[in-house]
């Protein structure tokens, strides 16, 4: 959002709220009639011409069609417009009756909200809702954030200020995970140049007092001779904050760990499973022994430098079974049979989310594997959303109460989690993924 705002900022006023933190996400009854009163108290004290509500993922899909009825209610001829990954993903359900919402953004936002601002005052409202299939933003139309938009907001919200900031260095991820909604925009990989992504950087820790920084790419560091300027010009900048960023584990080669090495860094790689049958199965490699291969050899320099890196893993996936648990199991016991290791694991179960591939092959896997995704639209429950969206069944082999069994497999090595890492591998990851680490006495 603040990318948005920044960017419209050349041409128009513009005024940021973030309405999931000053009032909250509502989950259930009593919830959504606060959220309701407090939204219509907000925007009865605005002066807009143009609303752009971000529903970001389908998790804001209820409140931002609280928001557009109570914006509408309070200013009939104003303008709504909603962009986001589930807009992207399911247009018709933004698409009502009394059209509520003007204009629906497929894909990015800055140019296609440029058109609609610069036609506002001969245009007004269109007759019913309009899709406007974005073009991507290219580098030559990126802009810096323009943090003065959001220092109110983040003075009012966190008076004692705020430990960590993300930042976006590049667009666009060329991969098809099939549990992913990225694949929804263009696939092209586009980033800042190196130079001007280390001067966002040092904008950003300088201007908010962070203690660290998040680079949110979806797809990090894709080019080899980017990620190594880039990384040398932040060693040249001389950074004491701390580094976080998810990528691929087939990307890095020692040059790269030897740079990062000398910055304070912990490093989350996308692995997803340990499993050759569950790696095809989300798409993630056509050659799930040779990701394997990669991840391992990775993790093994970056032990060897004394990087701190995290393997995300994703249980339950549709197609999960026992002899797929077994298989990332197995090779987990290997990686985790040492000492001194600088590896930690992030685990959490599927959710399904609309407009991945699961979703439009999701015939498939009911077939063949027996998966019941038993909150299909759990987006539109007045109920606890992150709940719902992982109420899935992976496969027959995992029905019958077996939905858990991956968090029993996963308890039973804690302790061995705990004792294969080195210290600051163990406290970095207590602070971030494992909160009951806390109460070891090593932390």
């Amino acid at each position: 959002m603040l990318l948005l705002g920044s960017y419209l900022s050349q041409f128009f006023p513009v005024t940021y709220a973030d309405l999931e933190i000053t009032i909250g996400r509502p989950t259930g009854n009593i919830q959504i009639k606060r959220f309701e009163r407090r939204v219509r108290e907000y925007l009865e004290k605005q002066e807009y011409d143009i609303l752009a509500i971000s529903c970001w993922t389908s998790l804001s899909y209820k409140a931002t069609m609280s928001v557009a009825r109570i914006a509408r209610e309070i200013y009939p001829d104003r303008l709504i417009v909603v962009g986001g990954y589930h807009p992207t993903a399911r247009p018709d359900e933004f698409q009502t009756a009394d059209n509520i919402i003007d204009y629906l953004i497929q894909g990015e936002g800055e140019l296609a909200l440029k058109q609609i601002a610069d036609s506002y005052p001969v245009r007004k409202r269109p007759p019913e809702t309009q899709i406007i299939v974005a073009p991507s933003v290219m580098p030559d139309n990126f802009v810096n954030p323009k943090w003065e938009l959001i220092e109110p907001f983040l003075r009012a919200e966190f008076p004692s200020g705020i430990r960590s900031v993300a930042v976006f260095l590049s667009r666009g991820c060329p991969f098809d995970c099939s549990f992913c909604m990225e694949s929804l925009k263009e696939r092209r990989w586009h980033p800042y140049a190196p130079e001007r992504a280390v001067e966002l950087v040092r904008e950003a820790v300088e201007r908010l007092k962070v203690g660290v920084v998040n680079f949110g790419d979806a797809c990090f560091g894709l080019r080899p001779q980017w990620r190594k300027e880039f990384f040398q010009r932040l060693i040249d900048s001389k950074p004491s904050y701390w580094i976080t960023f998810e990528t691929r584990p087939e990307f890095f080669d020692e040059d790269d760990i030897k740079l990062l090495s000398q910055l304070k860094v912990a490093i989350e790689l996308g692995v997803e499973s340990c499993s050759p049958t569950m790696l095809k199965l989300m798409n993630k490699t056509k050659n799930p022994e040779k990701f394997l291969e990669d991840f391992e050899r990775t993790s093994r320099l970056f032990d060897q430098y004394g990087v701190i890196h995290m393997a995300n893993i994703i249980f339950n996936h549709p197609g999960e079974t026992e002899e797929t648990l077994k298989e990332t199991f197995d090779f987990i016991d290997r990686m985790i049979n040492t000492s001194n290791s600088s590896l930690t694991w992030a685990c959490h179960g599927y959710m399904f989310y609309p407009g991945s591939l699961i979703e439009r092959d999701k015939g498939r896997y009911e077939a063949e594997f027996g998966t019941v995704i038993q909150e299909p639209s759990w987006w539109h429950k007045d109920e606890d959303q992150l709940i719902n969206s992982r109420k899935v069944i992976p496969s027959r082999d995992l029905g019958d109460g077996r939905v858990d069994l991956w968090k029993q497999m996963l308890k039973a090595r804690d302790e061995q989690f705990r004792s294969c890492v080195t210290s600051e591998a163990f406290h970095f990851a207590a602070d971030t993924y494992h909160p009951s680490w806390r109460t070891d006495p090593r932390y």
